[in-house]
């Protein structure tokens, strides 16, 4: 078990400094306020060779706080069986032995770049090996996820479903219920528009991938990767993901936020991703469901920061 070098007036909980290396001094404690959703801190600590390993903690107390932490283990651990390369790797998840109300996961401290967006060609290998590597390896060969996850603060069901168009559609009723109950009723155009939305578009654009010989299989997908999720390692060439919201589901989700007009995102980058994964068939539908799965982000925006109108309006 790790220890804390005498120099620090702080005590760690015993079960956190029992994944933390085997002789190891802890050496320092920053406190780093990287999340709204929970602490964030970073240990150094000196290995018995003299070398320095850092580790990076995210913590959250109560049932919500053990879901959150549970969330973010399952999307991390899934991804990184495929991608270790691009993500910082999870070493353990659990709950302090010191407050039961306090639950944890520790992963290696990665060095990033922060106000540098990786070009299109880096930006888009984590996201494009992901799909390459885990398409059609669904732990029950279903769309979903064994987890809840999280959209910043939001639940994210992700029940099982063998059809795609069952899963996305059942999705889209979810997370548009929830928008509503946040941000108040629809005008009745808007009420129209959102019943056409599910009855109609959704049918037309997602029954075709799996209709007519046609099937599409599941891949994992980060689904959140804003430029905030990825970075530049030092070097300024090698790049990292994380803070995934992991889900099994069609690959072409992935690009839906790339069309979001928040971000300095774009063609550049759908055509690196491109030039690895290709288009599922009918490929002539592609432009309109990227549209469908960019609202989905949007839509759980609109939720997330509800005093800002031109969400709802976009």
């Amino acid at each position: 078990m790790a220890r804390t070098s005498q120099d620090l007036n702080i005590a760690l909980d015993k079960v956190l400094l029992s994944n933390l290396p085997e002789d190891g001094k802890i050496i320092e404690v920053h406190k780093l306020g990287l999340s709204d959703w929970c602490d964030t801190t970073r240990y150094d600590v000196e290995l018995p060779t003299g070398e320095i390993a850092r580790f990076f903690e995210k913590r959250a107390y109560g049932p919500d706080g053990a879901e959150l932490i549970a969330a973010h283990w399952h999307s991390e651990s899934s991804i990184y069986k495929f991608i270790p390369e691009f993500i910082p790797r999870p070493i353990a998840t659990g709950t302090y032995e010191s407050n039961t109300d306090a639950h944890f996961i520790l992963m290696d401290f990665e060095d990033m770049i922060d106000d540098d967006i990786p070009d299109p060609e880096a930006y888009m290998a984590a996201p494009a090996a992901l799909q390459l590597r885990s398409l059609g390896k669904s732990p029950t060969g279903k769309f979903g996820f064994p987890v809840v996850t999280r959209f910043a603060n939001l639940k994210q069901q992700n029940d099982w479903e063998s059809s795609w168009e069952a899963w996305w559609t059942k999705h889209t009723k979810f997370i548009l219920e929830r928008e509503e109950e946040i941000r108040g009723p629809y005008s009745d155009e808007d009420a129209k528009i959102k019943q056409e939305y599910v009855e109609r578009v959704l049918p037309r654009y997602l029954r075709p991938l799996e209709t007519n010989g046609r099937s599409i299989q599941p891949a994992l997908c980060h689904t959140d990767l804003w430029p905030g999720n990825v970075k530049y390692r030092l070097d300024n060439v090698s790049p990292l993901v994380f803070d995934a919201n992991a889900l099994w589901c069609h690959g072409e989700v992935e690009l839906g936020l790339f069309r979001n007009p928040r971000y300095p995102l774009g063609k550049a980058f759908f055509k690196e991703y491109l030039k690895k994964v290709p288009i599922s068939e009918p490929e002539e539908d592609f432009d309109s469901r990227n549209i469908i799965y960019l609202l989905r982000h949007q839509i759980c925006l609109a939720s997330v920061y509800p005093n800002e109108v031109k969400l709802r309006d976009v």
